[in-house]
């Protein structure tokens, strides 16, 4: 259960839910930037569980208690939680905002928990969210269908390819779909397209975290 409701009628800023197809669920957004970043820990193949606004932290800030509520709650492949704030870097540099944070942050560092801010710098990089936008839409849609890794060695080999090699071979759907579903991987901060290394996913290939 969320300790907190997350869509409101209150305000005049996009809200909305993201279908998730790692989560089997709609995932609450507050902002277009927490949007985007949805979209991110989607396709972050280190990234095993998430969840919106997860509970009450409660902080000192100047000798007064402050309350805050973090934007996601993500949990790793390795087992560790991050605390994770979303936030643009226009608002992060007024002042009351900042030292806010800056309580926050403190607060954190002594509870030896793992806390960060994301802005639209880290979140809105290209090519990396159209990449990412590319494999939300086929996520839920790969299917039982698609080759296994053994089947897909056979045509490509294990060694890493060009993209513009695998698309011919594959077709560029099948290889957007393969990368959706996890099968093949590639450094999604390059294009989907040209000499990007595309290559069957192996092991630690799976840890990849984009925020």
């Amino acid at each position: 259960m969320l300790a907190r409701t997350v869509i409101t009628r209150r305000g005049r800023r996009f809200r909305g839910y993201f279908p998730s197809h790692k989560m089997g669920r709609m995932v609450a957004w507050e902002s277009l930037l927490e949007r985007d970043a949805i979209l991110l820990l989607e396709c972050s193949r280190g990234v095993v569980f998430y969840r919106e606004q997860p509970t009450l932290i409660e902080y000192a800030d100047d000798e007064r208690l402050g309350m805050y509520y973090p934007d996601f709650e993500v949990t790793r492949e390795d087992g560790g939680l991050l605390h994770l704030e979303i936030k643009t870097s226009a608002e992060l540099a007024k002042p009351e905002v900042e030292s806010r944070f800056r309580a926050i942050a403190a607060h954190y560092r002594r509870q030896q928990r793992d806390f960060r801010i994301a802005t639209e710098r880290e979140i809105q990089r290209e090519p990396l969210l159209t990449n990412a936008r590319t494999l939300a839409y086929v996520a839920g849609r790969t299917g039982n269908s698609l080759p296994s890794a053994r089947v897909l060695a056979s045509k490509i080999g294990y060694d890493a390819l060009p993209f513009v090699d695998a698309e011919a071979q594959l077709g560029r759907e099948l290889v957007i779909r393969l990368i959706a579903g996890g099968t093949l991987t590639c450094d999604l901060t390059l294009p989907l397209a040209g000499n990007t290394p595309v290559a069957i996913a192996m092991g630690g290939h799976h840890a990849a975290y984009l925020l």
